[in-house]
């Protein structure tokens, strides 16, 4: 409660001086806008796939129709009744409690509450997302695989052939892992908090996408293993200094580790 009192009174009255630099200067700002610019980036080109592309990129017929035995099996012993109570449950976890929990708890972490700490602690967990959530509309577009609810119930939608691999799943792992991770890395006093709650969200989730019959096992767990993996990978690549670099046709981001 002591360190909680202590950052409403830092947003409150301010923790930098009039003469300290903004966020985006100094040692680490030119690295601040870049890394913002391109989870910005990479969030708008998906929201326009999982928007105003989404039946142009989705298959228009299942490329992977039948799922395995085990797949079947626990489908059968998952699946709900009320399958849109479910995947109104599975929304809420991994879209909205998630990143409050796993950003909040990171927020609430130090009595530093400058925009520069709030934005190094927030923004590897925001790119972790970005890049996670591209990587699996990629994925989800090409495979092509077939709904549960289609398969079994003849449910029909945009995303019918989008099973695989699951968003909310690699969703609710990556903000665990990334936001865990730097809890660990910073030595904050919420890395357990992070990790319990984070853990206990995403697997919640996994099992209300099966619940809700949008997903299968295998859906799930490859899901989680990428969220997991990008949660553990993206945080570290963004500690080395990255720079724009002219090329033959443009400009890219160059940096090494």
């Amino acid at each position: 409660m002591k360190r909680i009192l202590v950052l409403f009174i830092a947003l409150a009255i301010g923790t930098s001086s009039a003469h300290a630099e903004p966020w985006y200067r100094g040692k680490y700002g030119r690295n601040r806008v870049v890394h913002l610019s391109a989870s910005a980036a990479l969030g708008v080109a998906f929201l326009l796939s999982e928007t105003t592309f989404k039946a142009d990129l989705a298959a228009d017929k299942c490329r992977w129709c039948e799922p395995p035995i085990y797949d079947r099996e626990i489908r059968k012993a998952l699946v709900w009744d009320d399958t849109k109570r479910a995947n109104f449950l599975s929304n809420m976890d991994a879209y909205v409690v998630a990143p409050i929990v796993g950003i909040g708890l990171l927020v609430l972490s130090e009595s530093d509450a400058s925009p520069s700490r709030v934005i190094d602690d927030a923004l590897p967990v925001m790119e972790t997302v970005a890049i996670t959530q591209v990587i699996t509309q990629a994925v989800k577009f090409s495979v092509g695989r077939q709904r549960p609810d289609a398969h079994f119930r003849g449910a029909a939608d945009e995303s019918s052939n989008l099973s695989f691999w699951s968003g909310h799943s690699a969703l609710g792992f990556g903000i665990t892992a990334s936001a865990g991770w730097i809890a660990h890395r910073r030595g904050y006093w919420t890395e357990p908090y992070i990790w319990a709650a984070g853990i206990t969200l995403s697997v919640s989730t996994e099992y209300l996408r099966m619940a809700a019959d949008r997903h299968y096992f295998s859906d799930v767990l490859i899901g989680g293993g990428v969220g997991i993996a990008g949660g553990f990978l993206i945080p570290r690549l963004m500690d080395r200094d990255i720079k724009i670099v002219p090329v033959a046709n443009g400009a890219a981001l160059a940096g090494s580790w």
